[in-house]
C-alpha cells in the first residue's frame, strides 16, 4: 500500500489522509443537518442531488438519522450531538408502542421485522453509551415486537406486515415470508438475551439466522432477496424478489445485509455455519463488482444494458467485511478490500462541496431499477435509482468510524 510522509515521526497511507478529509467534510454536514431538519427525521430517499425532504417519520428508516447522531457523538465526544439526539426521544418512545390508531392517525407503518433498525441503533446504543434506563426499556419493548414475529413453524421471523394495497397473491405470501434484510435487525434479539438472561431471544435468533444460512443463500453464494415458507407447516417453497432484477438474480443490497448479517450473528454465537455464510456471501460479491468497483444495483442484471450502481449496498458492505475481518483475516486482507471500496466512494460517488446539500453519498438504487422512459419503467410506475438514501449515509459513516484509531463504541459492542 502507498505510503505518505506527513513528517518524520508519522507515516500514514494514503487512504488515512482520504478518510480524515472525509470524515471532517461529513463531521460539518452533520452538524448542518441538524440545523435543517430540527428535530424532524428525514425522507429515506433523497433526490438525484442529495436533498432530503421533512418529514419522513414512521417508516423502517426512522433509526438511520438519530442513529447517525450516536455515531458521530460516540467518536467525536461532543455533548452537543447526545442532546440533538435525545431529541428523538420522545418519537421513538411513541413509536415503539406500536399503537394502530396513533400509527394511522400519524401516517406511521406498523411496526415489522425492522425494529431493529430503528430501535438497535438508537435506543439501545443510547443505552450502551449512557446508560439511560428509559433507552433500555424502549429497546427491550422493541426486542418483544421482533421476538412476536417469529414463527416457530420453519424457525424464521415473519418480514413484513399485510397492507391493503398489496395484490391479493402477494398479501398470501406475506403470511410465510422472511428476508435477508432481517440479518441486521436480530443482533436486537441477541442484546436482549444477554440483557435480560432469557434465552427466547437468542434461541429465535439463532434459529433465524441458521435457517436464512441454509435456505436463502445458494450454492455460489448469492442470495435470494426473499424466502417462502408454507405459513401453516413452516416447509420452505422457494426464493424471490421484490427490489432485485428477478427470482433467481441477486439483488446487491441483499447481498451486502448477508455479508454483515452473517458476521455479526458469528461475533454473538461462534457459530461457524453463520461464519462461513458470511465468507461465501463476501467472495460472490468479490467476483461479481464491476471493474472499477461498482456495485451494480443487481449483480445478474444483464450487463449489457442501463445498469445503476447502489452506493447503499457498498456502504454497507464495507462495515460487514471489516466486521468479518475481526473474525476472519490474514495480515489485514479484508480491511484492505474495504478500504478499496470506501475509497471508490468517497472520490466517485460523494456530492459535490457546493452547493451544500444534505447527503453524504450519491447514486444509491432501492430498485427495482429500470431506465426512465423504458417499457418495464412504464409497467412499474415508477423509476428506483439515482437516489441520495439515508442508510447508504449511515453505513459510510460506520464504515469510516471502524477504521479510526480509537477504541469507538458501536452499536453491535455489546
Amino acid at each position: 500500500m502507498k505510503k505518505n510522509m506527513i513528517n518524520d515521526s508519522t507515516n500514514v497511507t494514503d487512504y488515512e489522509i482520504e478518510r480524515y478529509d472525509a470524515m471532517r467534510d461529513l463531521n460539518l454536514k452533520l452538524y448542518r443537518n441538524c440545523l435543517h431538519y430540527n428535530g424532524d427525521i428525514p425522507t429515506a430517499v433523497g433526490s438525484a442531488d442529495g436533498q432530503h425532504a421533512l418529514s419522513g417519520k414512521g417508516q423502517w428508516t426512522d433509526g438511520f438519522w438519530p442513529g447517525l447522531l450516536l455515531l458521530a457523538y460516540s467518536g467525536n465526544q461532543d455533548d452537543l450531538l447526545l442532546r440533538e439526539y435525545e431529541r428523538y426521544m420522545p418519537f421513538l418512545e411513541e413509536r415503539v408502542n406500536n399503537d394502530s390508531l396513533v400509527n394511522k392517525s400519524r401516517g406511521y407503518m406498523d411496526l415489522d421485522h425492522d425494529v431493529g433498525f430503528i430501535f438497535h441503533l438508537t435506543a439501545v446504543y443510547h443505552y450502551l453509551l449512557t446508560g439511560s434506563r428509559s433507552s433500555r426499556t424502549v429497546g427491550l419493548r422493541s426486542a418483544e415486537v421482533l421476538l412476536g414475529r417469529y414463527q416457530k413453524n420453519g424457525s424464521y421471523i415473519r418480514a413484513w406486515n399485510d397492507w391493503e394495497t398489496d395484490t391479493p397473491q402477494f398479501r398470501q405470501e406475506k403470511k410465510g415470508k422472511a428476508i435477508i434484510d432481517s440479518l441486521m435487525n436480530v443482533p436486537l434479539l441477541f442484546w436482549a438475551a444477554k440483557e435480560t438472561g432469557q434465552s427466547c431471544y437468542r434461541n429465535a435468533a439463532e434459529a433465524h439466522a441458521t435457517q436464512l444460512a441454509r435456505c436463502i443463500v445458494r450454492e455460489d453464494g448469492s442470495t435470494y432477496h426473499t424466502y417462502n415458507f408454507n405459513h401453516e407447516t413452516g416447509s420452505p417453497i422457494g426464493g424471490s424478489t421484490v427490489q432485485g432484477y428477478s427470482h433467481t438474480s441477486a439483488w446487491s443490497r441483499g447481498q451486502a445485509w448477508a455479508i454483515y448479517g452473517f458476521a455479526l450473528a458469528y461475533r454473538y454465537t461462534g457459530n461457524k455455519d453463520f461464519l462461513l455464510a458470511s465468507q461465501r456471501c463476501l467472495q460472490y460479491w468479490i467476483q461479481s463488482t464491476l471493474p472499477e468497483g461498482d456495485a451494480p444495483w443487481d449483480f445478474a442484471a444483464p450487463r449489457n444494458q442501463w445498469l445503476p450502481v447502489d452506493t447503499s449496498a457498498m456502504s454497507i458492505a464495507s462495515c460487514g467485511i471489516l466486521e468479518l475481518g475481526l473474525h476472519d483475516s490474514v495480515d489485514g486482507e479484508l480491511q484492505e478490500v474495504a478500504e478499496r471500496i470506501i475509497s471508490r466512494l468517497l472520490q466517485a460517488h460523494r456530492p459535490p462541496t457546493s452547493p451544500y446539500v444534505h447527503a453524504f453519498l450519491l447514486h444509491g438504487s432501492v430498485g427495482p431499477a429500470y431506465k426512465e422512459g423504458s417499457q418495464e419503467e412504464k409497467d412499474r410506475k415508477y423509476i428506483y435509482s439515482n437516489q441520495s438514501l439515508i442508510y447508504g449515509d449511515y453505513f459510510l459513516y460506520e464504515s469510516i468510524l471502524r477504521l479510526q484509531p480509537s477504541n469507538i463504541l458501536l452499536p453491535w459492542d455489546f
